[in-house]
C-alpha cells in the first residue's frame, strides 16, 4: 500500500494533466502564432527580472538622478540639464533649408537584405527622397559597402563605446545614433531603423515644426513611464545639432544609469531627453505587426511605416506578421 505521500503526489500530478490539457494547442494551429506565444512569455518573465534588478540598483545608487522610482522615468528637466538646442517650435522652420535625408545604421554584414528591403519600399512610396546608410569603419565587408552604395549614401562615423556596459552587446552598437545629431549637412533627418518597410509618404514631416519627433512604444505589455508615455527609437524626426549630440554623449559617459543598461539603452535615453519637448507621432508611423489588427493599427489606420522587430524580413516567410508587407523587388 502506497504512502500518503505517494497518493498526494498521484493526485497532484492528476490534476496538472487535466489542467495541462486545458490549454493543449491543436495540432494544427499555425506554429507562428505558436513561437509568438513562447516569445511573449520569455519576454514578460524577463521584463519582470530585468524590472526587479533596476529599482533595488537604483535605491542603491548615489547619482545624481533620483533614486525615487518615478523621478527616474520622469525626464530630463530643463532646470537641472539644460539642453543647448539649435532651434525650438517655429524658429526650426525659419532656419530650415530644405536639405533632408532618410537615414538607417548598419553594423553587420548579416542585416545586409534587410537594408535591401528598406530601399526597395522607400524609393517606392518616397520617389526622390535620399537615403543615407551610416556606419562604423570596420563594421563591415568591402562586399557590403559596395552593395550599399547601390542604395544610397554610405556615411562612416567613430563608434561610440562606454566602458564596463553590460547589457546585451546588440545595444552597445545602437548608441552609435547619437552620432545623427552631428550630421549638419541636412536640416531634417528621420531615422529609421533597418528592419522596416515603407509604405506611405514621409516627405511631410520635414515640416514639422520641432527638433524632435518619435511613435509611442506600443510593443509593451503595460505602461510603466508616466502619463507622457515612452518611446520607440526605431522612427524618429530629428533636426540635427552637434551641441545636442555633444551634451547626449557627455551625460550618458557621465552617469551610467543614463545608459539604461537595464532597460533599453539608447531608447530610454532618448525618451529621458526629449521627454518635455517632443513631438508624438501616430502608431501608423512605427506599426509593430504584432500588435496590428490585420493590416490596420489599433487605431483602424493603414501603416506608412512597419517596423520587423520580432520576424526580421530576411526573407519572405508566407503567415509571417508584417510579412504581407514587403516590398516586391
Amino acid at each position: 500500500m502506497g504512502s500518503p505521500k505517494s497518493g498526494a503526489r498521484g493526485a497532484l500530478h492528476a490534476r496538472c494533466s487535466k489542467l495541462w490539457g486545458l490549454f493543449h494547442i491543436p495540432s494544427g494551429m499555425h506554429t507562428v502564432l505558436l513561437l509568438t506565444t513562447l516569445a511573449w512569455l520569455c519576454y514578460l518573465g524577463a521584463w519582470l527580472l530585468l524590472d526587479f534588478s533596476l529599482r533595488n540598483r537604483l535605491q542603491a545608487s548615489h547619482s545624481y538622478v533620483s533614486t525615487n522610482w518615478n523621478s527616474y522615468y520622469a525626464g530630463r528637466k530643463d532646470s537641472t540639464d539644460p539642453s543647448p538646442r539649435c532651434c525650438l517650435a517655429e524658429s526650426c522652420i525659419v532656419a530650415d533649408r530644405g536639405r533632408y535625408t532618410v537615414l538607417t545604421t548598419l553594423r553587420t554584414d548579416k542585416y545586409l537584405p534587410l537594408l535591401q528591403e528598406l530601399s526597395c519600399s522607400l524609393r517606392k512610396t518616397n520617389p526622390g527622397v535620399s537615403l543615407t546608410i551610416m556606419a562604423v569603419e570596420g563594421d563591415l565587408s568591402s562586399n557590403t559597402q559596395l552593395e550599399l552604395k547601390k542604395h544610397g549614401s554610405l556615411l562612416l562615423v567613430d563608434d561610440i563605446q562606454f566602458a564596463n556596459f553590460k547589457l546585451d552587446g546588440r545595444y552597445m552598437l545602437n548608441w552609435v545614433k547619437i552620432r545623427v545629431w552631428e550630421q549638419e549637412q541636412w536640416d531634417g533627418i528621420i531615422m529609421i531603423d533597418v528592419d522596416v518597410t515603407v509604405l506611405g509618404d514621409l516627405t511631410h514631416l520635414f515640416h514639422l515644426p520641432t527638433d524632435f519627433a518619435a511613435v509611442p512604444d506600443n510593443g509593451k505589455v503595460w505602461n510603466r513611464y508616466s502619463a507622457l508615455g515612452k518611446i520607440q527609437a526605431g522612427f524618429i524626426f530629428l533636426r540635427p545639432c552637434k551641441r545636442v549630440a555633444q551634451h547626449m554623449l557627455q551625460l550618458a559617459k557621465d552617469d551610467t544609469l543614463l545608459q539604461f543598461q537595464y532597460a533599453n539603452a539608447e531608447q530610454d535615453f532618448f525618451d529621458w531627453y526629449f521627454k518635455y519637448t517632443r513631438y508624438t507621432l501616430p502608431l501608423e508611423y512605427n506599426a509593430l505587426p504584432d500588435r496590428m489588427i490585420g493590416n490596420v493599427t489599433l487605431g483602424g489606420v493603414t501603416p506608412r511605416v512597419v517596423h520587423h522587430t520580432q520576424f526580421k524580413p530576411f526573407k519572405r516567410i508566407s503567415g509571417a506578421p508584417g510579412h504581407q508587407f514587403l516590398c516586391s523587388q
